[in-house]
């Protein structure tokens, strides 16, 4: 079984990019400081209170994307400092978006801070590319969107770790939504709790099926070229 590379938080930023290069997501391990994180939880816990879990949507394929004991929700920078602050503005992830974004626009924008809240029982998302989300806009070798899934809680492969299929990234241009893989193409993004995993929009992944009874805590950051529509800005 194929595993992506983790990182220590003092790594360079061309040993980031690289696992980037070749595997399409690498770890970082402490990328939230514990304080930063545990506020950022704090500062989210009402609204995840509040929250429902499964989709706003009508449609079913939504309705599949979504799961039915995932909450998510956005609007984090409005809710948490420390979100803009440790997450939104976090220097890793920007220097990850201007390396690969800049070459392919003027600038860049975020598309989404939203909770990703994984509960008990809930089925593996398929999996799919980030990038589908504008099929109109998928390039060969070009990169529209890049994202990190910080890990608000421990991440692992019983409680919803998300899948990724290393090299992937590397495929033809195609809108994937639902890919096949083997337990031997896939590669679980188990890591400590403040730890962030640095992703290719063009790599094929998505959540992991929880098997525990508890929850799995991750916040997804991603950035999309100036020229696209966000997501948060969508109908």
């Amino acid at each position: 079984m194929p595993e992506l590379k983790t990182l220590e938080r003092s790594a360079s930023l061309n040993e980031v990019f690289n696992h980037i290069d070749v595997d399409g997501g690498v770890i970082v391990k402490n990328l939230i400081p514990e304080e930063a994180r545990q506020q950022i939880v704090d500062d989210l816990a009402a609204t995840m209170d509040d929250a429902e879990p499964g989709t706003k949507s009508d449609l079913e394929l939504w309705e599949v994307f979504h799961g039915a004991n995932t909450v998510r929700f956005c609007g984090l920078a409005a809710r948490s400092r420390a979100f803009v602050e440790h997450a939104l503005l976090n220097p890793v992830l920007n220097a990850v978006a201007d390396h690969y974004l800049l070459e392919n626009g003027a600038d860049y924008w975020l598309n989404t801070g939203q909770v990703m809240a994984v509960g008990p029982g809930e089925k593996a998302q398929y999996l799919h590319r980030d990038e589908a989300n504008w099929p109109e806009a998928v390039q060969q070798g070009k990169e529209i969107t890049v994202s990190c899934m910080f890990a608000l809680s421990d991440f692992t492969k019983e409680n919803g770790a998300t899948v990724v299929v290393p090299g992937t990234q590397g495929l033809p241009p195609e809108v994937i939504r639902g890919w096949e893989a083997t337990e031997e193409e896939v590669a679980y993004a188990a890591m400590p709790a403040g730890s962030g995993m640095l992703y290719s929009g063009r790599v094929i992944h998505g959540a992991g099926a929880n098997e525990t009874d508890g929850w799995r805590y991750g916040m997804h950051v991603s950035f999309v070229v100036g020229w696209l529509r966000p997501e948060e800005a969508s109908p």
